[in-house]
């Protein structure tokens, strides 16, 4: 009796412990189940995501819904410098830049819907030119300090920077002297005179030296080339006896007080005119280029032509017929 209660004791405790492993196994398969789904859950929710036609709202009330849309609040930065000619000039009441160039950057960036911004440095931080070396891309663009500067389009500068359609006719370059020509400058033969150039713009050596069938001696020697770092500067050198002359675009000096213009009118460097200046990378020109193809096409561009007799006619510089397309 006592051998048949402890057998059936045994057997109850076996079946027992078979029920209870049963039950974990339930359990434990249930769980890896409830675990799995939770995954694929997981994974469809993020494909949906990622992969839907519709973006994903960010920063509601911001009006941003995606990346793309970010890119409206950046400010482009626009180089700007001084050249106290009705093209660029500061307004000494608001101590602002001014100019026929503002202007057109400006209604640009309205037509576009951007926000951008004046950067006011130096032209060479655009351009550079050292004497005696190859000009070549400037610190500033080509370190991004700002998006674009507005300069004309030069073959050499095509190989470094990205350009679109100009808003300007192609320049045309000049000589100056000190007012009166007390020296007798006679620019058709320049041969043993120190000429002065200013760094970063187009009127480089390099440019002059195009210039051969018009101007003996355009090729000059490098012991003749004096570099100004800007436009006062060689109205200085000149005043010193430093230069003998100065040769530059002819906004530089048309107008302005210290000296004379002695040059009929010739383009020497085959350049176009003002224009977007950009690094190759830049998406700027995908904007500008419709913005500004708006501009040109509507009576605002030549209001902002008018603008630069009216407006801005204080100062020297061109005339628009001179300078603006179409007119």
């Amino acid at each position: 009796m006592m051998e048949s209660g402890s057998s059936d004791r045994n057997e109850l405790v076996k079946e027992s412990s078979r029920r209870d492993n049963t039950l974990y196994l339930v359990l434990l398969v249930a769980a890896v189940c409830f675990a799995l789904a939770a995954f694929v859950i997981a994974i469809v929710s993020l494909s949906q995501q990622n992969g839907s036609s519709s973006p994903s709202v960010v920063n509601v009330g911001t009006g941003l819904t995606s990346d793309s849309d970010r890119e409206d609040d950046k400010v482009w930065l626009i180089h700007t410098a001084y050249s106290r000619s009705n093209v660029i000039y500061i307004n000494e009441e608001t101590g602002q830049v001014a100019g026929f160039i503002p202007d057109i950057v400006n209604a640009g960036c309205r037509i576009a819907n951007k926000n951008c911004a004046f950067v006011f440095d130096l032209w060479s931080n655009c351009w550079d030119s050292q004497l005696g070396q190859e000009p070549r891309g400037g610190l500033g663009l080509m370190s991004g300090w700002f998006d674009a500067c507005t300069m004309r389009i030069k073959p050499e500068r095509q190989r470094t920077f990205a350009f679109g359609d100009p808003y300007t006719k192609p320049p045309y370059q000049a000589f100056a002297v000190l007012k009166g020509n007390p020296g007798n400058f006679n620019w058709r033969d320049i041969t043993g005179k120190k000429i002065g150039f200013i760094d970063g713009t187009s009127g480089s050596e390099q440019c002059l030296a195009n210039a051969a069938d018009e101007v003996v001696g355009a090729v000059v020697p490098t012991e003749n080339v004096v570099h100004c770092s800007h436009v006062d500067d060689c109205f200085a050198k000149l005043a010193d006896g430093t230069i003998d002359a100065m040769f530059s675009d002819a906004n530089w000096i048309r107008g302005k007080d210290p000296v004379d213009e002695v040059t009929n009118n010739f383009q020497a460097c085959q350049v176009d005119g003002f224009n977007m200046m950009t690094r190759k990378d830049s998406k700027l020109h995908e904007w500008w280029a419709p913005a500004l193809e708006k501009l040109m096409a509507s009576k605002e561009y030549h209001e902002i032509c008018d603008d630069v007799r009216i407006t801005h006619g204080h100062r020297p510089g061109y005339d628009p017929i001179d300078f603006c397309i179409g007119l």
